[in-house]
């Protein structure tokens, strides 16, 4: 079993795919939370209720799931769910729990769709010069959401030309892949009802940049950074032939950064600290997946001798995942070692130290401190997927199983987490329910066809006396049946 990041990094890479018109064209599939598949027929021709644009949320982040590289990090995921909902919980008009998860792309670039789902880009994180920048974005994206600005252009579309679903999920999943296809995809089809989905109007965008400016500032992050942001912005358009990422989706005329940093001065202006995790996940994806400008370890090192406090912490962090990666084994044990000593809790090294351990091939290294953790922490999302992975690498599959059904049992829709228990039934030699957990995984990413077949590999197996375990598999199929038909049937609008 390789280290947790090559699993969810593999994962990541298996899901993604190219972005063609045959894939926009693809029926849109969907995995509700309540089971329920959403009207989205000629009934829903009115305003789009709060149920139906969560739900429609929910289709659409099943269809980018197995199409597109959403990362499968625990500490990305995490670190952007907390920053996410911190903005969240000072902002009105909230009508849904939102979803916040990182896109493997090097673009500065987040977008919003319905129900409360926020995609981050790598490279906006990467590029972001402080974390207030970061969470401008956010907030802005946020402020979108709340606003119902898609819902309120699904309207309006609708007035000029019916929107299909499988138009909108297509025009997203354009977003979330290459934003640049996007206006191709709105010139080459019926789009501009599209565009309505995607390229906000300048009204939209204002209220968003007034809303999310309130929610940055009241959340204690610097309401100058969104000016700030936009500046940064307009310095690629100066020096670069190609349009940044963000701007497709989000025109920035000369009026936006004034009225952007005429807003902030209604704020004191003072100074804002990054949090240590917005450096240590900067430092991250630095190091594994856009490469910062300090390329070779000694460039980072030297960088180190310059820096102090939290920066020198990130920059060691980032230094210690490339030694990881570059299997200099005896120098990442020795500034692990260093760092555990000044931060002996902190989730990102013991991360490391178990993929480091895995890497070493001395897997055991890392079970005590994973087990210590755990009894900290149950069921906290790194520890736990650390923690059945390591198990997995000691031979100990019957150990990853038990923490990966409990869980489940709380996150029955984690992709990463239900990968690893395949793989974990796979060691331990349970086919039946290796089949079921890989048809159940299948059904995550809306591939039923593929998820049907393993169930029917399960039934196989299952003798007379597994009449619950059966009984449960016709369930599933039945489930997955209704749902490619209902998809196959819409052929009304939204």
């Amino acid at each position: 079993m390789p280290p947790l990041f090559s699993r969810f990094k593999k994962l990541t890479l298996t899901l993604s795919l190219a972005a063609s018109f045959s894939l926009i064209a693809a029926s849109a599939h969907s995995m509700t939370s309540d089971n329920e598949l959403p009207d989205l027929g000629a009934s829903a021709l009115g305003t789009l209720s709060i149920e139906k644009e969560r739900r429609l949320g929910h289709i659409i982040y099943d269809q980018l799931r197995g199409q597109t590289a959403i990362l499968q990090d625990p500490l990305i995921i995490e670190y952007l769910n907390d920053l996410g909902n911190k903005l969240v919980a000072k902002s009105e008009d909230v009508n849904f729990p939102f979803t916040f998860f990182g896109v493997n792309n090097n673009q500065i670039n987040a977008f919003a769709f319905y129900g409360g789902f926020i995609g981050v880009h790598t490279g906006l994180i990467a590029k972001a010069d402080n974390e207030s920048q970061l969470a401008s974005v956010l907030a802005h994206e946020i402020a979108h959401v709340t606003q119902r600005h898609l819902a309120r252009g699904k309207e309006a579309a609708n007035n000029r030309a019916p929107l299909t679903l499988a138009g909108i999920v297509g025009s997203i999943l354009l977003a979330a892949i290459n934003p640049q296809l996007v206006m191709a995809s709105m010139m080459a089809t019926s789009a501009g009802t599209q565009q309505a989905m995607i390229n906000y109007t300048r009204g939209n965008e204002q209220e968003a940049d007034n809303i999310g400016m309130n929610i940055l500032a009241n959340a204690g992050y610097d309401p100058y950074a969104s000016a700030e942001f936009f500046a940064k912005l307009q310095e690629q358009i100066r020096y670069k032939a190609d349009i940044p990422a963000f701007l497709i989706t989000h025109p920035l005329p000369e009026s936006r950064v004034t009225d952007a940093r005429l807003r902030a001065m209604q704020f004191e202006k003072k100074f804002y600290a990054d949090s240590l995790e917005f450096m240590l996940v900067k430092a991250r994806i630095n190091a594994r997946y856009v490469r910062s400008e300090y390329d070779k370890i000694k460039d980072l090192t030297n960088l180190i001798d310059k820096s102090s406090g939290n920066k020198k912490f990130a920059l060691q962090y980032e230094l210690l995942l490339r030694l990881v990666d570059d299997e200099q084994f005896d120098k990442a044990f020795e500034l692990w070692e260093s760092l555990v000593k000044v931060a002996p809790n902190n989730l990102y090294l013991l991360d490391t130290y178990s993929d480091l351990a895995i890497a070493a091939k001395k897997p055991e290294l890392a079970l005590e401190a994973l087990s210590k953790a755990y009894k900290i922490k149950p069921n906290n999302y790194v520890v736990t997927m650390n923690y059945a992975n390591v198990a997995l690498e000691a031979k100990m599959p019957d150990r990853a199983i038990e923490l990966l059904e409990y869980y489940l049992l709380n996150k029955p829709r984690d992709l990463l987490a239900t990968q690893m228990l395949v793989d974990a039934y796979k060691d331990s030699k349970n086919m039946a329910k290796y089949n079921i957990t890989k048809g159940e995984l299948f059904a995550l990413m809306a591939r039923y066809n593929e998820a049907i077949t393993f169930l029917d590999r399960a039934l196989a197996m299952l003798g007379k006396n597994d009449n619950a375990e059966i009984n449960r598999i016709q369930a599933l199929k039945y489930q997955y049946r209704e749902r490619q038909q209902y998809i196959k049937d819409i052929k009304g609008t939204i």
